[in-house]
């Protein structure tokens, strides 16, 4: 039918040829009628199966249904349109000649095209066409001036052989052939205007939506490959270069999709709703994709970003990490000997109970370390991985030695400390007793000669000596730690020798004085046993003496007698045997009484 419309012959000029013409096309117009059923029977099944298909076959149908439907109705109005033409120009070939019916049809055809000139599509090929159909319709109004002039002069002509209302009708033709003249003129150049306008904004817009669906086909390819494919190793730098490229690439295509926007709202304004939906579906796919696009892309860049800013964190943390290594076993080295006196050794037990913790708190942290080394080495190129593995791997080793160094430190000062209280504690129990056993011992009487006394001394000796043997340990204490302690620290080793060896010494004296005064009371007591024996001797001899000088100082007066000096005689010889009988016991007793008298004195 449209075919038929397009190809129908031009409008004539004379009576007859339009009223065969109108016959024709009112059998055209009935034909086109009595396709409405069917065209509103394909629309209803249409509508039915769109509830029945899928989102896609659902557009699909529903852009068939409209343009059978708009199709329909164009040819509807394009048939009305041809048949207010047919009977136009039988109305003007009943007064005019055929020149000027023809400049009439004329006029009507182009003002008919005119009106149905618009911007059909958005696609440039149509644009192009319509384009070129404008521009030949505006040369041909052009050139049909003359002719309009011509029209008007035989018109003109008419008027002077006309006479009734015929004349008012044909002056009223002409000034209007004149008048639609002007006016198609004017409608063909702003059309004309329009098209060209349009046609620019889509050549524009089919540039810019091919450049950036072309970039978007490639980065989506890539995107999906590199998805599909993980990076590794050196790779990865690579992958990291890449999206911060397209990132790049992004932002510069973020220009081309505000042109196709600018551009395609422009061109919206000028295109017809029924075009609208395909240049508003293109539109809205570009803009879809360039987001999805440019959220992946800037998703991959964020999470590269943090990557990075993770390994660096990483690196920052082991250097740290490192370095209080350093300083530790620097400070560790720097802490000196174990000192060998209570509270200085207390002190550095306290210190390094400060690295311990210290040591603790950072083992902590480089567990972290070590628990998100897969993680962050995994984002890292071969390079900075294997850094990154050194320094991790330094570290362990270093933080090892440290915590060994001060694990040994830490217990030997534990051992240290109680050595160092034993020894001390048991020094200071121990020098007290020692001076004042020894002065005790020195102030000391002699054996007593009396032996009540004498006994008394020997049940103190006793306890004494009790005493010294219950200070025993002490001493083996003394001398079993400090060498111990002299190892710890040799250069504070003759501060602690010369406390235990003067203990030593001392206890040795103690022990020897206490043996020495053992003795003598030993000896006081044979002696005590001697002097009984001197004295249960002396006593018969004083009193056999004490008898003899009684005898000699009372002697008898010299009688005159012979025999009684005679019995006087013997008496007095009796009296020097017994004396001489006497003699060697009194020496003997006389010798033991000097000795006796001696020790007692000494």
């Amino acid at each position: 039918t449209e075919k038929k419309l397009a190809n129908s012959e031009p409008v004539g000029t004379q009576t007859a040829k339009i009223q065969q013409q109108i016959t024709r096309h009112k059998a055209l117009e009935e034909d086109i009628a009595s396709h409405a059923p069917l065209t509103d029977q394909v629309a209803h099944i249409g509508q039915a199966l769109l509830s029945l298909t899928s989102a896609v076959d659902q557009r699909m149908l529903a852009d068939k249904l409209h343009s059978v439907q708009a199709q329909y109705s164009e040819v509807k109005d394009w048939c009305r349109r041809k048949a207010a033409l047919l009977e136009q120009a039988l109305s003007n070939a009943r007064i005019f000649g055929e020149e000027e019916v023809e400049a009439l049809n004329w006029l009507a055809e182009v003002q008919d095209k005119l009106s149905r000139v618009f911007v059909r599509d958005y696609k440039c090929e149509v644009l192009q066409k319509q384009h070129a159909e404008q521009l030949a319709l505006n040369e041909e109004i052009l050139s049909r001036k003359k002719n309009m002039e011509q029209a008007v002069k035989n018109g003109q002509a008419l008027l002077k052989q006309t006479t009734g209302e015929e004349v008012l009708i044909i002056q009223e033709k002409l000034d209007s052939i004149k008048t639609r003249h002007a006016e198609i003129t004017a409608t063909s150049s702003k059309a004309l205007k329009t098209l060209e306008q349009a046609l620019q904004l889509a050549t524009k817009f089919q540039s810019t939506h091919e450049e950036l669906s072309g970039w978007l086909d490639t980065v989506e390819e890539e995107l999906s490959s590199s998805e599909r494919l993980s990076p590794v190793g050196e790779q990865i730098p690579q992958f990291q270069q890449r999206q911060k490229e397209l990132k790049n690439e992004v932002m510069e295509h973020r220009l081309v999709l505000d042109t196709i926007n600018e551009v395609s709202t422009a061109l919206l304004e000028l295109v017809p709703w029924r075009a609208r939906e395909g240049l508003d579906r293109l539109v809205s796919e570009a803009n879809t994709r360039y987001k999805s696009v440019s959220d992946i892309v800037a998703q991959r860049v964020e999470q590269i970003d943090a990557a990075i800013q993770r390994s660096q964190q990483y690196e920052q943390a082991t250097d740290a990490e490192l370095a209080w290594v350093v300083e530790t076993k620097r400070k560790l080295m720097a802490l000196g000997p174990i000192r060998l006196e209570q509270d200085q050794t207390t002190a550095q037990l306290q210190v390094q109970k400060a690295f311990s913790i210290d040591i603790i708190r950072h083992k902590d942290s480089i567990d972290e370390l070590v628990k998100t080394e897969d993680e962050i080495l995994g984002a890292c190129g071969e390079e900075q991985k294997t850094i990154l593995q050194e320094k991790t791997a330094s570290l362990l080793q270093k933080y090892e030695e440290v915590s060994l160094q001060n694990s040994e430190r830490y217990a030997l000062l534990e051992r240290a400390q109680v050595l160092v209280n034993q020894f001390w504690e048991t020094h200071e129990e121990l020098s007290p007793w020692l001076d004042e056993i020894l002065s005790f011992i020195t102030r000391l009487p002699p054996p007593a000669i009396d032996p009540e006394i004498l006994k008394q001394q020997q049940d103190e000796m006793r306890q004494l000596r009790e005493e010294v043997a219950e200070h025993k340990p002490h001493i083996d204490k003394l001398l079993k730690i400090g060498p111990q302690l002299s190892d710890l620290n040799p250069e504070e080793s003759e501060l602690v020798s010369s406390k235990y060896s003067t203990a030593e010494a001392l206890y040795a004296r103690i022990k020897d004085k206490v043996r020495q005064r053992a003795m003598a009371l030993d000896e006081a007591v044979a002696q005590s046993t001697q002097n009984s024996e001197f004295h249960d001797k002396i006593e018969p001899m004083l009193e056999a003496l004490e008898h003899l000088a009684d005898r000699l100082r009372s002697p008898p007066s010299i009688p005159a007698e012979m025999d009684k000096i005679r019995e006087q005689i013997s008496e007095n010889k009796n009296i020097g045997m017994e004396l001489e009988k006497l003699q060697p016991s009194f020496e003997a007793l006389k010798h033991r009484g000097e000795e006796l008298i001696s020790r007692s004195q000494g």
